[in-house]
């Protein structure tokens, strides 16, 4: 069963029977200045006096959609009576919040704090995702999903979730509105049916729906379902819906068209520019009729900024504002001049700003643990109130768990209050993820890595890794959360590593320069269990079981077993080059060995790291590192190191780097390091850090350390598809000349 906004083929017939971070805080903005933004009504009911019916349509073209705002700005400053709307792709979402009475000023604000590569992602905000998400999902950059027992690809580079989201809540008032026709303007949405090429016109059901099915860029978002049919933007049949507005019986006809000009030879110089002007030939004819049934007829400059500019927001606002200037001569007779904007309509049917629920009803659960865990995330017993940003961020919660697919509600009004239907897909996001990664150090590597849900209990995560390079590894691991959101989470991993490292020497306690690089072999299997707290900690015990292999003269096999207590915590705002917030792992374990008969060891190791934003373009980090190993039962590839540019997938906990210091160059039972540096982003997509690094090592824990090391560094880089791209300069006192260090990707 789906439901949704009510199409139809060409022709209108009748009507159809979270807070969400800082991407959502326009859509909030945009709510609390609807209810005096309402300022246009339906003319064909209750305008006063006779005059012309007006009528707007606004054109596709994604960013550059943003100059509708401009057009619209100066027709509410002219007092121009605008009773009709209809919009393809951007203009569907700026002329449906036009026409539910949202003001162009308002409009102008929920774009200007949207953050809209954010918005346009395809994944959820970190801070909604699990803290497990986030330690494996971010290190890969490219991902496929798993479907029917196969790798696929997918539909489209985003599912829309978010810009759907947004909608929802920009239009929450009209949420119970079934009927376009009975907005405060009169409207329309234009979509393309994917399958049989036909034009889909949305004139009612719901409006949120109606403008994500327009805005399905193909290749950009996946294809919208309503009611069975697949809805891709519907600028591939009419990317400017004049015919729609004259089908409604408007009298004058504005138009603000954005579609793009005809390149010339000298213009086409990539294969976007052939693809482009492929997509505009084909719209040509299409575009030409609908041109000719507009009365007063607005073309943007759109030369100069690109399609998917959407950073660029004012200057499309301020060319659509240019290009309708030029038009006041044929605009201004159209004010309505004194006494406009006229009453305001009548509000009936808008929604306030919290609503009762008096019931829910999930449609789409087949697995019954799936409308138990929805009712639950929802937290809206029968009779309770609710707030749109509530709302939405109960929703975009679930859409996080990766266990469905976009998640869908539907208000109806019940008089005093409204029915909630939400709609479920359980369509879990498995999927194959492709890493790469090269540094110096460690060299090339990439990273296979597939994830798994629901397959052994509901709620579950199966997660199967290869990392094939200098330091190769290949591991399962299995975890659940009881309830998927509760408090307890287990799991269970097993993998097989293989690299090298310097060992210390064999003599307990005395940690001096006689070392050996050795290969070395790991196979490890451990188990899990501890409380969360929220989606962004972790505590609780692990226990481990090892056995490790090395070569050369220090040959010999080590097994160990060991049981820690773990503690981690991470609230960062981005995977790269993040901005603000903390991330914390500490672990303190006894074990034994067969190193030593009889006896035991002690490992604890502490990292954490801090960002502060000084500036918009500036931001600090501070961080610090500590360990202590003790035993005479201590395998001796546990021992803590520092140094290199680069951090060891081997040895995460017992393995940092240190500015101006060769890898593992020091080494011992303790080590001490405080870092501190300063990142400038002066251009977009670019940085550079100036880092201290002071410490060092020691035989036994001592605070502080004995004559500390100081590293400094110098580093600028530049973010890419695959992850940052950076040069490091280094040097460390007693370290003789500095060093110079290369790294590109995510770690992993």
């Amino acid at each position: 069963m789906r439901f949704g906004s009510r199409p139809h083929h060409a022709r209108s017939f009748g009507p159809s029977a979270a807070r969400l971070g800082g991407a959502l805080l326009g859509g909030a903005l945009v709510l609390g200045a609807a209810a005096d933004a309402v300022r246009a009504q339906n003319p064909t009911r209750t305008r006063p006096g006779a005059g012309p019916t007006v009528g707007i349509a606004l054109s596709g073209g994604s960013a550059k959609g943003f100059a509708h705002i401009g057009v619209l700005e100066l027709l509410d400053e002219l007092e121009v009576r605008v009773d009709v709307v209809t919009g393809t792709s951007m203009g569907s979402v700026v002329g449906g919040l036009y026409a539910i009475g949202v003001s162009p000023d308002s409009i102008r604000q929920l774009v200007s704090e949207t953050d809209w590569s954010g918005i346009l992602s395809n994944t959820p905000d970190r801070n909604r995702r699990f803290l497990h998400q986030r330690r494996f999902d971010e290190r890969t950059v490219a991902t496929l999903p798993i479907r029917d027992g196969g790798i696929r690809l997918p539909q489209g580079a985003s599912d829309g979730a978010k810009v759907y989201r947004l909608a929802e809540q920009a239009t929450w008032r009209a949420s119970t509105m079934r009927s376009f026709d009975d907005l405060p303007r009169r409207f329309r949405a234009v979509a393309t049916d994917i399958v049989t090429g036909e034009p889909v016109v949305f004139s009612g059901g719901v409006l949120a729906e109606a403008m994500r099915a327009s805005l399905s860029i193909p290749g950009g978002f996946d294809p919208f379902i309503v009611d069975d049919r697949l809805l891709v933007d519907g600028a591939l049949v009419r990317n400017l819906p004049a015919s729609d507005a004259r089908d409604l019986g408007v009298d004058i006809l504005i138009c603000s068209d954005v579609s793009d000009p005809l390149l010339t030879a000298e213009e086409l110089t990539s294969v976007v520019d052939v693809f482009d002007q492929m997509i505009t030939l084909f719209m040509r004819s299409a575009a030409a009729e609908q041109r000719a049934l507009c009365d007063v007829l607005i073309r943007p400059d759109v030369e100069g900024l690109g399609t998917l500019d959407f950073d660029a927001w004012e200057p499309w606002i301020e060319r659509g504002r240019a290009a309708a200037e030029e038009h006041l001569a044929e605009l201004r007779p159209l004010s309505g001049g004194a006494g406009a904007p006229w009453a305001l309509p009548n509000a009936r049917g808008f929604l306030g700003d919290s609503i009762r629920v008096d019931a829910v009803t999930i449609v789409g659960a087949e697995n019954p643990h799936t409308e138990a865990f929805v009712r639950k995330e929802l937290r809206l017993a029968d009779g309770a109130f609710v707030t749109p940003l509530q709302l939405a961020d109960r929703i975009a919660d679930i859409d996080a768990t990766g266990l469905f697919g976009l998640v869908r509600y539907r208000m109806d009004d019940t008089g005093d209050g409204v029915s909630l239907t939400v709609q479920v897909e359980e369509r879990p996001a498995d999927r194959f993820g492709l890493g790469i990664r090269y540094d110096d150090e460690f060299r090339a590597a990439l990273l296979f890595s597939t994830t798994l849900h629901n397959k052994i209990r509901y709620g579950s995560v199966t997660r199967l890794d290869l990392r094939v390079g200098e330091e190769t590894q290949a591991s399962i691991a299995y975890l659940r959360r009881h309830g998927v959101t509760g408090r307890y989470e287990g799991g269970t991993s097993g993998s097989w590593s293989q690299g090298r490292i310097l060992l210390p020497p064999t003599s307990i306690g005395t940690l001096g320069p006689r070392r050996e690089e050795v290969g070395i072999e790991l196979a490890r299997v451990s188990t899990w269990l501890g409380l969360v707290g929220g989606r962004s900690s972790f505590v609780g015990l692990e226990a481990e079981g090892e056995w490790a292999a090395t070569d050369g003269a220090a040959t010999g096999d080590v097994a160990s077993g060991m049981v820690s207590a773990v503690v981690d915590f991470e609230t960062l705002d981005r995977a790269d080059l993040p901005r603000s917030g903390a991330d914390i792992r500490l672990r303190w374990g006894v074990g034994v060995s067969d190193v030593a008969e009889g006896s035991s060891f002690s490992l604890f190791s502490g990292q954490a790291q801090g960002y502060l934003p000084l500036h918009r373009r500036v931001v600090m980090d501070i961080g610090a590192f500590v360990g202590s190993a003790a035993g005479a039962d201590l395998p001796r590839h546990k021992a803590l190191y520092l140094g290199g540019a680069h951090r060891s997938v081997l040895f995460p906990h017992t393995q940092t780097t240190f500015l101006g210091v060769d890898r593992e160059e020091m080494t011992g039972r303790a080590a001490q390091v405080a870092r501190f540096g300063i990142r400038l982003h002066a251009l977009a997509g670019t940085f550079v850090r100036l880092g201290v690094d002071v410490g060092g090592t020691a035989p036994s824990w001592s605070f502080p350390v004995d004559d500390p090391v100081v590293g400094w560094g110098i580093q600028g880089g530049l973010q890419t598809p695959v992850g940052p791209a950076w040069i490091l300069w280094s040097g460390a006192t007693d370290r003789g000349s500095g060093r110079l260090s290369v790294g590109v990707g995510r770690i992993f």
